[in-house]
């Protein structure tokens, strides 16, 4: 019984879980961005661009796309 007191002190303030990894769709930091199903093309990246320069709050910005 003592043990379980103990246990329910302790505080987990790990940033990266053992849970959590092994989900499949867990992607670590740094190791590169998820499988895309279409190419980002020429078009959408110059639309996103001018959407980028038009808008004058990250809120439009969020609004816009």
């Amino acid at each position: 019984m003592e043990k379980n007191a103990e246990r329910k002190k302790v505080i987990d303030r790990r940033s990266i879980k053992l849970e959590n990894v092994m989900k499949p769709g867990y992607i670590p930091l740094g190791s590169g961005r998820p499988i895309r199903d279409t190419i980002i093309g020429k078009d959408d990246l110059m639309n996103l661009e001018i959407i980028l320069n038009t808008s004058k709050t990250a809120d439009e910005f969020i609004k816009n796309m």
